[in-house]
């Protein structure tokens, strides 16, 4: 079974699948890291860096005197992170920690990078503020998938739907992460002391027939998908990735929050 995670046990966050979900939104990613470049900051620490895909992005467009510091937990993709930079003309830093155990060690900057690690901490109102309580506080930027808008298709309404309570049974006990964290994070978020809030929604969409750059990271979310399903459920979505061909006539969209605080 792939349950894609990484050497720590977090699902959703093995190299290869973080490489897979990159590859797929590069557009998306290399025009979010122009706009970010245009605040101009002095430097960036990045929450769950793993291998460092956004940092490299980023270091495209970020003047050399940005310096990047990079946070996780899993010494195996700090150790890609870093083969990575050697390129980089740039200071890097890369610092192995637990977030929410060693919030109080997490550095200040201008740019702090919180993208898709908030299903991961279980008390983000604790762990926001403590964040915001760093000198200087700067900007914390956040991107947050959301667990209940991912959709591929088409397909009947009623398959769709028993396929979905059965991804919430399966998920919504896990320890580990929390698959449907959009709410907790947007409510988090306003009650945390950022004064400044800024929120919008990013929706990323394919339609068939998909970009090479695409397929891995969507049969990688029906894989997924497919080993959290009921056994009934699981043999009707089977059923329909082998309907005639796939990648026809298919469609797969999500839903990303946005925010920048400070």
């Amino acid at each position: 079974m792939n349950t894609q995670e990484n050497s720590v046990g977090k699902p959703l966050a093995n190299a290869n699948w973080l490489q897979a979900h990159h590859n797929a939104k590069l557009p998306e990613r290399i025009a979010f890291a122009k706009m970010l470049a245009e605040l101009t900051p002095k430097s960036i620490v990045d929450l769950g860096c793993a291998t460092g895909l956004w940092l490299e992005v980023l270091n495209e467009y970020m003047p050399e005197d940005c310096e990047f510091i990079g946070i996780d937990a899993d010494d195996e993709v700090l150790r890609i992170a870093l083969e990575k930079s050697k390129k980089w003309k740039r200071k890097v830093t890369f610092l192995r920690m637990d977030l929410e155990k060693d919030v109080c060690r997490i550095p200040s900057s201008d740019i702090t990078l919180a993208f898709n690690v908030f299903p991961y901490i279980q008390n983000l109102d604790d762990f926001l503020n403590i964040l915001s309580n760093r000198v200087p506080k700067g900007k914390l930027i956040v991107r947050q998938y959301d667990g209940a808008s991912i959709r591929f298709g088409p397909m009947p309404t009623a398959e769709r739907q028993k396929m979905e309570s059965d991804l919430r049974l399966s998920t919504e006990g896990s320890q580990k992460f929390k698959h449907y964290d959009l709410d907790r994070t947007f409510s988090s978020i306003y009650r945390s002391n950022y004064t400044n809030i800024k929120c919008s929604f990013e929706l990323f969409e394919r339609t068939s027939p998909f970009p090479e750059s695409f397929i891995p990271y969507y049969n990688g979310t029906l894989d997924w998908t497919l080993q959290n399903l009921s056994e009934t459920s699981a043999t009707k979505l089977k059923k329909w990735i082998n309907q005639g061909d796939q990648l026809s006539n298919r469609y797969f969209f999500e839903v990303d929050l946005v925010a920048i605080l400070s």
